[in-house]
């Protein structure tokens, strides 16, 4: 296994990491104020963040899996409210979009996603369907040259900011996960809303929501690929976002091991830096070993992902040892900055409350290891 970059992608990840560095320094900005500096955005465009998972036909400038990995650490030291959309581009729902939407609706969305100008996200969550996607409500009923959709989406990312939807719904609902469709939904709808956003304990920037459709009319074009298909073709994309979670999981971890190595040097107590005692040095050796093990098994499912290798199981792996090792790093960061490091618009505070979301959605830790063992036992 070779996990080397060649020159132009290590190039890439180097210049991500340079404005990365200078993007940091507007957080406290961000912390005083709630609002994302302007400077952010012109950076995620200028650099053409938005375009790594769009093909240079539809004016993206795409990567391969292990480049936007090394990219996607880089960008994830950032505060996660600082490039929540161009999380979106690299997710679930733009892959469906550029794997199974027709021609038209390609050359329509594509280009303005690559640019940032225009937002999409994935509806597939429900109430009463979660993780069990096949049991989701939301339906589809074809009408002449139209779907109309009826039904209610629960947590929502960037809901609303988006111009439009990748929705998951029930086109035959006695099919069970093989009814459900995928279809693209133009926010600009009669009978789409935003009903709620839901304020969360990490990522403090209110884009989670709920939405519902009430006789939502959908040009039947909008079905992206065929009917009865769509969980499958966003499952092949969350393999993918799984793998991105695992980024998203330990950049922050990185950033905490950074500054707690850097606290526990200049920390004077009882006489003696932190970095003295030898009960910190074991807790930072501790946080290193679980952020190089965790990156190891992230970059090996990359690595067999790109040889076209099944990705599924070692993404769920990638899911669950990525976010619970960053939890354990961010808990240890916290627990040596002590009593500052509990303190809101401290960076170990911030790593520690958006990182506890991660062991939860793209699948929680449990499901995974449902699948995980499914699969062995097959």
């Amino acid at each position: 296994m070779d996990f080397n970059l060649d020159p132009d992608a290590e190039a890439m990840r180097a210049a991500t990491r340079e404005a990365v560095d200078a993007l940091l320094q507007l957080e406290p900005q961000y912390h005083e104020t709630g609002i994302v500096p302007e400077q952010v955005e012109h950076t995620l465009r200028e650099m053409g963040f938005y375009g790594m998972a769009i093909p240079e036909a539809y004016g993206g400038s795409p990567v391969d899996h292990l480049t936007s990995v090394a990219v996607q650490l880089e960008l994830a030291r950032l505060p996660p409210q600082f490039w929540p959309f161009v999380r979106s581009t690299i997710g679930p729902g733009v892959h469906i979009i550029v794997e199974h939407g027709s021609e038209a609706i390609k050359k329509k969305w594509l280009p303005k996603i690559a640019t940032g100008e225009s937002r999409n996200c994935i509806a597939i969550t429900e109430p009463q369907a979660g993780s069990d996607a096949a049991k989701m409500a939301t339906t589809a009923v074809r009408d002449g040259e139209h779907y109309v959709l009826n039904g209610t989406k629960t947590f929502i990312s960037n809901a609303n900011h988006a111009h439009s939807i990748t929705v998951l719904a029930s086109t035959d609902r006695k099919a069970g996960k093989n009814g459900i469709s995928a279809f693209l939904l133009d926010t600009k709808t009669p009978g789409f809303a935003v009903t709620r956003t839901m304020p969360t304990m990490g990522w403090m920037d209110n884009s989670l929501c709920e939405i519902a459709f009430t006789d939502c009319r959908i040009p039947a074009e909008n079905l992206l690929g065929e009917e009865g298909r769509g969980l499958r073709y966003a499952m092949s994309g969350m393999n993918e976002g799984r793998l991105n979670v695992g980024c998203q999981a330990l950049g922050p971890a990185q950033i905490a091991l950074e500054q707690t190595i850097e606290h526990a040097k200049t920390r004077i107590t009882f006489g003696q830096a932190l970095a003295e005692h030898q009960a910190i040095q074991h807790m930072i050796a501790d946080m290193a070993m679980d952020l190089h093990a965790a990156r190891m098994v992230l970059f090996e499912a990359v690595w067999r992902a790109m040889r076209g290798e099944e990705a599924r199981m070692k993404a769920s792996m990638v899911k669950v040892i990525c976010t619970e090792a960053a939890c354990r790093i961010a808990d240890k960061a916290l627990q040596i900055f002590g009593g500052s490091g509990y303190c809101r618009g401290t960076v170990v505070e911030r790593v520690y409350r958006d990182l506890r979301v991660l062991r939860i959605y793209e699948g929680a830790s449990e499901i995974h290891r449902n699948m995980i063992a499914k699969q062995l036992l097959a």
